[in-house]
């Protein structure tokens, strides 16, 4: 069953800023957990009514990846208080 996966991620807490360490992180993190490719997104958010710099990670996988203890890890070292999780069942192929 195929799936996409959306995960948003927030700045920096302090600066609301994405630094390049930042995202070298999660481009690390994306590259160890995806390596079959992504899709990056940079962007702004709003989180609890502060806007601040965020990413999109997007991902069709061919089947339900576990991500909840990988997230773990990278939300404690990005020190982010939530990194929210998308999964949808979905159709696709590549053309």
């Amino acid at each position: 069953m195929p799936y996409r996966i959306d995960i948003y991620i927030g700045s920096d807490n302090g600066t609301k800023k994405i630094c390049e360490s930042y995202l070298e992180k999660v481009k690390n993190w994306a590259d160890a957990t995806f390596a079959e490719g992504y899709t990056l997104l940079k962007g702004e958010g709003c989180y609890r009514g502060t806007y601040e710099d965020s990413v999109l990670i997007n991902v069709l996988s061919d089947y339900d990846v576990a991500l909840k203890d990988r997230l773990v890890r990278l939300k404690r070292e990005l020190n982010q208080e939530a990194i929210l999780v998308v999964k949808s069942v979905v159709d696709f192929e590549v053309v």
